[in-house]
């Protein structure tokens, strides 16, 4: 790997024979977007998140990763518990992460996984004035980028529907929830008033409680839950404990639904954790028969029936994919981007493609699930298991 390994060591406070042990075993990866150059670190090393990017620039610019942020299972007792005084409740998105950072003049959109994606980095230009990150050039914007029209985590959010060009409508938005300096999250008050200032669009509180106010935090999830939305995020108003969330029924069904249509590559690891948090729902809820018999006939439709539709389809010969409909400014864009798919191993089948007014390219993506197909195909032959 080309690199100055005593620069990086020095500038990561890390030891040269852990980063050449890292290097070695490929939890460091080299990447390039255009003309930028950077490493990524795949998962953490020592001190170093997962997902942080050290760009081979003048400066050596590092954008640290961004923490996993654990889960409550109960409500109660976990806020009182955990939480200082007051909790910040905030809504929690369905998307994908993206911490937005200027370096040497250019704003990019990095990942959860530390990749420059060239989707994100055009898109949040169209979607937030980047001006603040002009006036503070050592902080990184932490969002979600959500959406029906997006690459990784489609979801249709009426809020950001937006008209690209006349008669062209995109279902694509992104949201800030965190500004940080480093390795450390700006309280959150101060935050917003930065973000309005900007006109920067951001996660709104949904309410400030007293630690013990849970009753008031759970009657918020109940109703994100009856919205279909994902769930709730808890913050300390100072940030000084790292945040804790918390997801809707709703959520837990849908990303079973998903898991189990493409059961081999998703299913295994989606399947435990989320029917652990339905039986902990059940009990924080204090749920009688009829309820639990709601839920547990919800749980079993989002598994079954998706399980078995992607059988059939793969008897009837046909693929297995999750589709993703994304509009494109040019081509020149888009094959940028079906390059980056390979770059990050992602296996796709381009469905659909035609180009609409203003040279606009509409698309449809199907990303792969090999083990899935091939798992199928070879029980529905008479494979053993």
């Amino acid at each position: 790997m080309d690199i100055d390994i005593s620069k990086v060591s020095e500038r990561l406070n890390l030891e040269e024979d852990i980063l050449r042990s890292a290097i070695e075993r490929r939890v460091i990866s080299l990447c390039k977007y255009r003309d930028i150059r950077y490493i990524v670190f795949k998962k953490k090393v020592r001190h170093v998140e997962r997902g942080t990017v050290l760009f081979l620039n003048e400066n050596m610019d590092v954008v640290m990763g961004y923490p996993k942020i654990r889960r409550a299972l109960v409500l109660d007792p976990t806020v009182k518990k955990y939480f200082v005084d007051k909790v910040v409740v905030e809504e929690k998105l369905n998307g994908y992460n993206v911490r937005v950072v200027k370096i040497d003049g250019n704003v990019l959109g990095i990942t959860r996984g530390g990749r420059v994606c060239p989707f994100t980095t055009k898109k949040l230009l169209k979607l937030l004035d980047t001006e603040i990150l002009k006036d503070y050039p050592g902080i990184t914007l932490c969002g979600e980028m959500v959406g029906l029209n997006n690459p990784y985590v489609s979801h249709y959010y009426p809020e950001v529907d937006r008209e690209i060009c006349e008669g062209i409508r995109e279902n694509l938005g992104l949201f800030i929830f965190d500004i940080r300096e480093g390795s450390n999250s700006l309280p959150v008050e101060k935050r917003i008033e930065l973000l309005e200032a900007y006109r920067v669009p951001h996660v709104k509180p949904l309410g400030v409680f007293k630690k013990e106010e849970v009753e008031e935090i759970k009657s918020i999830v109940l109703k994100l839950d009856r919205e279909g939305r994902e769930g709730i995020v808890m913050k300390d108003p100072d940030m000084l404990v790292d945040p804790i969330k918390y997801t809707t029924h709703y959520t837990h069904c849908q990303d079973l639904s998903v898991a189990f249509r493409y059961t081999f590559d998703l299913g295994i690891h989606f399947m435990f954790s989320r029917l652990v948090r339905e039986g902990y729902q059940s009990y924080e809820f204090k749920e009688g028969e009829e309820e639990l018999e709601k839920r547990a006939h919800s749980i079993g439709r989002s598994i079954i029936y998706s399980m078995v539709e992607s059988i059939w389809k793969v008897a009837r010969g046909e693929l297995i994919t999750e589709d993703f409909e994304l509009y494109f400014e040019n081509e020149e864009d888009l094959e940028e981007f079906l390059k980056y798919l390979k770059e990050v191993h992602i296996s796709y089948v381009l469905k659909e493609k035609e180009v609409l007014k203003n040279s606009i390219f509409r698309v449809v993506i199907g990303k792969v699930y090999p083990s899935t197909r091939d798992k199928i195909k070879s029980y529905l032959e008479g494979s053993l298991w």
